[in-house]
């Protein structure tokens, strides 16, 4: 209880100290105020409008504000959303998204992700291809809250937009060189530059980005480092305009990532005699004096991901409508060795692998009417077809035989581990979605207005193919659990019921005793057959309705009620016998929200302030819950959402402005039931969760950023940016700090970033110099327990501190 009250203690202190800085901020006035702020325009109803006109909780970054904050992957972007954090399993090349508490924690790669990412209106569905864009960009934009109207795909937390620069004609072409380097011998080069083919009707543009480094995880006896960057891309774009009616965009994505993955930290769980804080083979990083960014880990693999991307856009523009078609297509793969004990021994060593090919058409009609009557009208479909291939190689180093001691629970299973070889999971899922979507516009008056939207969508998922089977350490076949497991027993093995829970169960039913007929490993004869095909069907209705109202010309206020949803999945994970669609399938998850809000141009328009406070009924949320040597993918019965959030721009004087960011959540599951997996013995053990907070969804979370022209000549002027990301403590798991489960969460933590920079007064060239993580904050960026089948937790630790220098020519 105590720690409760510390713990809204602090909230309240987080809360006051917001709004000092908010009030101090809003305190200037115009006599202190420099030329206005710049006007962001974005796409996020389809249309081109400001961020200030459009009733929806929005951030967008131009960029030039992406170059000043030094964002280098989709990892960067949370630094300055409010209520966004992104948490890498696997590195920067496979983030995981959260906005406003909307989460997804299954690493799964046939998984799709609450928070819906476009590159150019391409949806991608892997979550490997999220992190492969970035490069030569426009602007990004980052919409909060359910996207079930407008947006190819339904999700149920919001869309991140990556629009690329196109090539336009008549402009200043927007060609350059950037070439960088910094710590751990990272070298930079990126480049971009256009032309017009035909004067004023073709023109084309090129970009590339290379990008490498050696890695900042020390792996202690091996002369590479782990968490390298080996990343390759390149960008093909072609603009045709024949008259003043059509217009069609080209682009064509290739990318790529071939380097040593980031290694785990292992934190041993186990007390073993005579070897505190072990793991099941007896490691103890506590024992070994690491640092935070060091590990012993014996098998550190390669992380390759390719992603490609093929997107054409024409436009027809009539006489007050325009016809807009979407075509996109992207086949994107991934291969990861990945050592997930973190330890010298071979614990646990999991080969991923996954083949993903997507082709989606999207086909709508825009008014542009003078009445007060508009409308954006579409049809969607969309298919994706992936492969997964999983190899899970688990205790190639025994078990200690002092874990029988420490958990007499694991006794009846150690036999079955001294040689059980490796998982074999195969998987092919082909998912379909097809959909008709309207948003309306009615402008009552010339403040008052209102949107209302529907979509009728119609997703259908199917398993064709689906294999487990066990092999030896050296991939000689041993047996097949799926199709094969006779026995009834959704497990690796059937062992002698010696824990008091397993006896217990016994004298009260004694037929148990039947499971021992088939005592050894579950799994049938081997076979590369498929279990029996499972197929999925969904229709769903999704809309939104919002009305805003215009106080003056500068502030905006909007209230809007929406139901958004993302279709079900199927369970991704290990398990041992063939399921029915019932328990193979995760369901749909759903979100009804509710939002009011503001947008303020204030003070000659040198101080913009936009806040919104919002309230979630989240239901049948889907992640994935592991269990021993099981993954399961199961949806929580339901859940509550509630929280603030505010966005503060302003141009103090003519040399200093000031961004502000602030998010509050409070977060609850309502109804959540899991399995106890401190009793693994006890396969029926489940524990109640209600009232836990959910995952990476932190109370509060804060961003600043001060930029300051440090010196102005004629010849060009010296700037520096400032910037700093507060996180409050989050956890990482739905059990919070029950069970077993208290340390896999991650306390409060600042960053701070910094650059300065010269630009030349004809912006031909700039010189930066930046530094990332400036105080060295050691922190986590993912954890999982895996004390059940293994022992230990895992960690994947943040980048430290890195620094480099960035020569930009323009031309």
């Amino acid at each position: 209880m105590q720690q409760r009250r510390s713990a809204t203690h602090k909230s309240r202190r987080h809360l006051l100290s917001t709004g000092i800085c908010l009030a101090i901020a809003s305190s200037f006035n115009s006599a202190f105020a420099a030329p206005m702020l710049e006007e962001v325009l974005v796409t996020a109803q389809k249309r081109s409008q400001s961020t200030q006109d459009i009733p929806v909780a929005v951030t967008g970054l131009t960029g030039t504000q992406l170059d000043k904050y030094g964002f280098e992957n989709a990892s960067d972007i949370s630094a300055q959303v409010p209520n966004m954090q992104v948490s890498g399993p696997y590195g920067d090349i496979q983030p995981i998204f959260a906005i406003r508490g909307v989460s997804m924690s299954d690493y799964s790669s046939n998984q799709a992700s609450p928070i819906g990412v476009y590159v150019d209106e391409t949806y991608l569905a892997p979550v490997y291809s999220h992190g492969a864009n970035f490069f030569d960009i426009e602007r990004l934009e980052v919409l909060r809250g359910p996207q079930g109207t407008l947006y190819g795909k339904n999700t149920t937390g919001g869309a991140i937009n990556i629009i690329t620069r196109t090539p336009q004609f008549g402009d200043e072409p927007s060609n350059y060189i950037k070439l960088g380097a910094g710590s751990y011998n990272a070298t930079s080069a990126e480049a971009g530059a256009e032309t017009e083919l035909i004067s004023g009707i073709l023109a084309a543009r090129g970009a590339l980005s290379f990008k490498r480094d050696e890695g900042y995880v020390d792996i202690v006896g091996r002369s590479e480092n782990g968490a390298q960057t080996d990343f390759q891309g390149g960008r093909l774009a072609f603009h045709y305009a024949p008259n003043d009616t059509w217009d069609a965009v080209f682009k064509y994505t290739v990318s790529g990532n071939d380097a040593l993955s980031t290694p785990a930290r292992n934190e041993g769980r186990t007390d073993l005699i005579g070897s505190p804080n072990s793991d099941y083979n007896g490691y103890s990083r506590q024992s070994r004096n690491l640092d935070f960014h060091e590990t012993e880990a014996n098998d550190v693999g390669p992380l390759i991901t390719n992603t490609d991307i093929a997107g054409l856009t024409v436009t027809f523009a009539g006489d007050g409508f325009s016809i807009t078609s979407v075509t996109s297509y992207y086949d994107a793969d991934y291969y990861q060795l990945a050592d997930t004990d973190g330890s010298p021994n071979d614990l646990l060593t999991i080969t991923w692998s996954s083949d993903t090919i997507g082709y989606s058409q999207d086909l709508r009609f825009s008014s542009e009417f003078d009445g007060m009557f508009n409308i954006i009208a579409g049809v969607y479909y969309g298919y994706e077809d992936q492969f997964m291939h999983n190899i899970y190689d688990i205790f190639d180093t025994p078990p200690d035989v002092r874990v029988g001691v420490a958990k007499p629970d694991t006794a009846q299973q150690y036999p079955f581990l001294l040689d059980y070889g490796m998982l074999d999971q195969r998987m092919e899922t082909k998912k379909t979605s097809l959909a008709a979507y309207s948003q309306m516009r009615f402008d009552f008056t010339d403040r008052f207005g209102m949107d209302l939207g529907l979509r009728y969508t119609k997703d259908s998922n199917e398993q064709s193919y689906f294999n487990i089977s066990r092999v030896g350490y050296d991939g000689s076949p041993r047996g097949t659990y799926v199709p094969g497991n006779n026995t009834g027993v959704d497990d690796a093995y059937i062992s002698v019921p010696l824990s008091q829970s397993q006896l217990v169960d016994i004298l009260g039913d004694p037929t148990l005793l039947l499971n021992l007929l088939n005592l050894g490993y579950t799994h049938g004869a081997y076979t590369l057959d498929s279990a029996p095909k499972l197929e999925a069907n969904e229709a769903e209705w999704t809309g939104k309705i919002g009305l805003d109202y215009r106080i003056n010309d500068d502030v905006m206020v909007y209230v809007s009620a929406s139901h958004g949803y993302r279709s079900g999945s199927f369970n991704g994970g290990a398990y041992y016998l063939a399921r029915p669609i019932e328990t193979a399938y995760a369901s749909p998850e759903y979100i009804d929200a509710f939002e009011v809000g503001f947008k303020a141009d204030l003070l000659d328009n040198s101080m913009r302030l936009n806040a919104a406070l919002f309230s979630y009924d989240y239901t049948d949320q889907q992640f994935i819950n592991v269990v021993g040597f099981s993954n399961f993918l199961e949806n929580a019965g339901s859940s509550q959402i509630a929280g603030a959030e505010a966005e503060l721009w302003a141009r103090l004087t003519e040399k200093l402005t000031l961004q502000i960011g602030f998010g509050y959540l409070q977060t609850e599951f309502s109804e959540l039931t899991l399995a106890n997996t401190e009793t693994i013995a006890d396969a029926d053990d489940r524990v109640d969760l209600s009232g836990n907070e959910l995952i990476s969804a932190p109370k509060f979370n804060y961003s600043i950023s001060l930029d300051y022209d440090i010196w102005v000549t004629d010849a060009g002027y010296l700037t520096a940016n400032v910037n700093g990301n507060f996180q409050d403590d989050q956890w990482y798991s739905a059990y919070n700090d029950q069970y077993g489960y208290g340390e896999i969460r991650q306390d409060a933590y600042w960053l701070f970033n910094a650059r300065t920079s010269w630009h030349a007064s004809d912006d031909s060239y700039s010189i930066s110099l930046w530094v990332k993580n400036l105080m060295d904050k050691e922190y986590d960026s993912y954890g999982i327990n895996l004390q059940a089948g293994f022992g230990h937790d895992n960690y994947l630790a943040g980048p430290p501190r890195s620094y480099g220098a960035e020569v930009t020519y323009r031309f």
